[in-house]
């Protein structure tokens, strides 16, 4: 049920193509250019935001959206003991 209403994109972090990580990355530097930050600030806030988008687009680092205080789904899965490895975005329609 979790897939189906959250609809990560890919498995874990490691999984994310580094073309859509440069290109995610180049959005929020250009959101933050005019905020007249230092390079090493605008780095780690966008590092906070990139932990984000993780945990929108990758499956293992989206909250629980059914179990109790919503766990990130690696944990819950650690805890049954299960270890994916594979996840495909597959669209039908």
């Amino acid at each position: 049920m979790h897939i189906v209403a959250a609809k990560p994109l890919y498995l874990n972090p490691e999984s994310v193509p580094e073309d859509d990580l440069e290109a995610e990355k180049t959005i929020l530097k250009n959101q933050l250019e005019d905020s007249n930050k230092p390079p090493e600030i605008v780095d780690k806030i966008v590092t906070g935001k990139m932990r984000k988008f993780y945990e929108t687009v990758c499956l293992t680092e989206q909250a629980h959206m059914i179990e109790a205080d919503n766990p990130k789904i690696s944990k819950h899965l650690a805890s049954l003991n299960i270890q994916l490895n594979r996840y495909e975005m597959v669209s039908i329609g």
